[in-house]
């Protein structure tokens, strides 16, 4: 095995720091340099406990912070605990008989001392340090080493391509078999990620249980892993999906990978709700979601809910688009006069933004970093391991030559509007191909007049509601609820799981069984038949009767009434249907700008959003009026 000289170790780590702007050379940085080399222990080991080593690299720039632009000193001095290190390490090179100190000397001397940055990361995401020691101890050869080449024979009846990276994590993850059987991909995602039914054989032809394998971006993958360790594994049923192993996550690769598997219904391949919905009748649909998923893991999410009061923009803001899309400015062409934002933002003084205006963004955390595109997502931390609030987008940022990290908290970047929010959800409501004025603030067909939702959800956002918290599974559609052998709900993919407001799940499953069931129906060809929906989904919502004139239409909303019945259970009060219409408007808006879901499907979600928020306006104006008789009582009384 060949090994790098601390001296290459140290030039690295050097580097990290002055990107860091720290100027002095801490054991973070040791920790980074060993990271970064291609094959090495640090790498290797870390990615059999399924961590890709950027990720954690991430994590200890987190944990350490950006230093100031104003350097105070001159030159890169060692921190005392950084000497202490390699002191320690080049005594376990005596040891061994050699002058010089290789990289596992380091780490050996890192986790032995046990009280650096590297070591507290590391027991944060949950590895034993003592274990760890060992392993670096013993591990022998590296990343690059040969492994069993798994064959992968896919069902030819499934039309399924796999690209060459996905093979290659498949080979990774299920090292040591023979080959693999890909037997289906499970449709219906509205993620980057993919979700193919997999099943493993040894060499002897000895087949293991069928699992469910999910591949895609590997930060969404271990931060899947994460909030299933978190908010799921502690929760579930006896039977249902489990998370098996740890996640795979080779340096090599921009993918990873993890499991689910089933303790019930090993030998049978599982399937999702939405490639077998359409061969249900509605109140088998209706009655399954309620006994499978609402009543069984209902019992430790959904009904143990706890007084929840918030502001709509704090809970739904990160569903809409970037509040601002930028193309980044240089400090050195930055104009004079910009505006600047910075939390606590005042939403009620926040004016609208013109194109081409140069903004400067101030103490924004880093959400996601885009390096095949150039950019990073911003938004303002709501809290640890929440959802974020004032998205904003940065273009055309040269990553190669400038560091960001998730978690980080940025002083200050400036960009150019490129585009706002009113502007992508004005373009996405034009590709819908509309024959009404898109543009005017109430949108009409026939009889029906519907508030225009890409207008009106921003009165919506200024609300605060009384409602519930609970943990919620975050993307509750019928794509990621898999049915059992013995006919039981599976829940897989938990990437949004978080607390949240109770009944924003079963928003999230009514869009789903809207576009994925019932339009698939009615054959929906035109926007006629669109708003022949729209004109029950209205009904619904004023607590009329359901319209007669499409007789499948009629029988298939039985589903969405049985899935209000459900709501009705959660809302806090059984007469604030405000409570339930305000997501759903949100989710609707959300859905319209999806890209993966059918033109018909983000038609009827842009109707969908705009009857929602009519009907939490209707709700509103009978709780005022409400309100105001009793007032009116009162005052005569009083007078009497």
């Amino acid at each position: 095995m060949t090994y790098i000289s601390l001296k290459d170790i140290l030039i690295s780590a050097r580097q990290e720091s002055h990107r860091m702007r720290h100027y002095y050379l801490g054991v973070e940085h040791i920790f980074i340099a060993l990271l970064e080399v291609k094959g090495g222990i640090a790498s290797d080991i870390l990615e059999s406990y399924g961590l890709q080593p950027s990720y954690v690299v991430d994590a200890v720039r987190r944990k350490v912070g950006k230093g100031s632009k104003q350097r105070l000193w001159a030159g890169t001095p060692n921190t005392p605990r950084a000497n202490v290190i390699i002191d320690v390490a080049h005594e376990i090179a005596l040891e061994h008989r050699r002058n010089a100190i290789h990289e596992r000397d380091l780490l050996v001397a890192m986790l032995d001392e046990g009280e650096n940055i590297p070591t507290h990361v590391l027991t944060l995401l949950g590895l034993d340090l003592n274990t760890l020691k060992k392993e670096v101890q013993t591990r022998q050869g590296n990343a690059n080493s040969t492994h069993t080449f798994v064959n992968i024979e896919i069902n030819p009846d499934s039309q399924i391509t796999l690209t060459k990276e996905q093979s290659y994590i498949l080979r990774r993850m299920f090292h040591g078999f023979a080959r693999i059987y890909v037997d289906q991909q499970l449709k219906g995602g509205y993620t980057p990620s993919s979700l193919f039914v997999v099943t493993p054989i040894q060499a002897d032809d000895r087949r293991n249980s069928t699992v469910v394998v999910k591949l895609g971006p590997t930060d969404l993958i271990l931060d899947e892993a994460h909030r299933y360790e978190r908010y799921v594994k502690s929760k579930l049923p006896a039977l249902t999906a489990r998370l098996e192993d740890t996640p795979t996550a080779p340096e090599a690769s921009e993918l990873a990978g993890i499991k689910y598997g089933f303790i019930a219904g090993a030998d049978e391949t599982p399937h999702n709700l939405r490639s077998l919905i359409g061969t249900w009748q509605p109140d088998q649909v209706g009655q399954w979601l309620r006994d499978n998923i609402y009543d069984v893991f209902g019992k430790t999410w959904w009904k143990q809910a706890t007084p929840y009061r918030f502001d709509v923009w704090r809970e739904y803001d990160w569903l809409l688009p970037p509040m601002l899309t930028l193309d980044f400015v240089p400090e050195d062409k930055i104009p004079d006069r910009i505006t600047a934002i910075k939390p606590p933002i005042k939403r009620n003084k926040l004016k609208p933004f013109e194109l081409g205006e140069v903004v400067a963004i101030e103490n924004f955390i880093v959400q996601k970093v885009d390096k095949d595109n150039q950019s990073i997502q911003l938004a303002v931390l709501q809290g640890a391991d929440t959802t974020h609030a004032y998205k904003v987008k940065l273009r055309q940022i040269n990553l190669r030559n400038s560091i960001y990290y998730r978690g980080e908290v940025l002083d200050r970047i400036v960009g150019r509007v490129w585009q706002t929010r009113d502007e992508r959800l004005l373009q996405a409501v034009r590709e819908l191909e509309p024959d009404f004025d898109y543009q005017a603030k109430n949108i009409t067909h026939n009889k029906m007049r519907i508030p225009n939702p890409i207008f009106a959800y921003k009165e919506m956002m200024e609300r605060t509601l009384e409602g519930s918290m609970c943990t919620l599974h975050g993307d509750l559609h019928l794509g990621n609820i898999l049915i059992g052998r013995t006919n039981n709900g599976l829940l897989i993919d938990f990437a949004l799981t978080h607390d949240g407001h109770t009944v924003f799940d079963w928003a999230t499953l009514e869009i789903s069984l809207l576009a994925d069931y019932i339009l698939p129906r009615i054959n929906p060809d035109s926007w006629d038949k669109i708003w022949e929906v729209a004109k029950y989904l209205q009904a619904l919502n004023q607590g009329k009767d359901l319209p007669q004139s499409h007789t499948t239409l009629t029988k298939s909303f039985v589903v969405i009434q049985d899935i209000r019945k459900i709501v009705a259970e959660c809302l806090v009060r059984e007469d604030n249907w405000a409570e339930y219409y305000i997501p759903l408007a949100l989710a609707s808006l959300r859905a319209m700008t999806w890209d993966t879901m059918h033109k018909s499907g983000r038609q009827l979600m842009y109707l969908a959003s705009g009857l929602a928020i009519q009907a939490m306006q209707g709700r509103q104006q009978e709780i005022t009026d409400n309100d105001q008789t009793v007032s009116d009582t009162t005052d005569q009384i009083t007078n009497f």
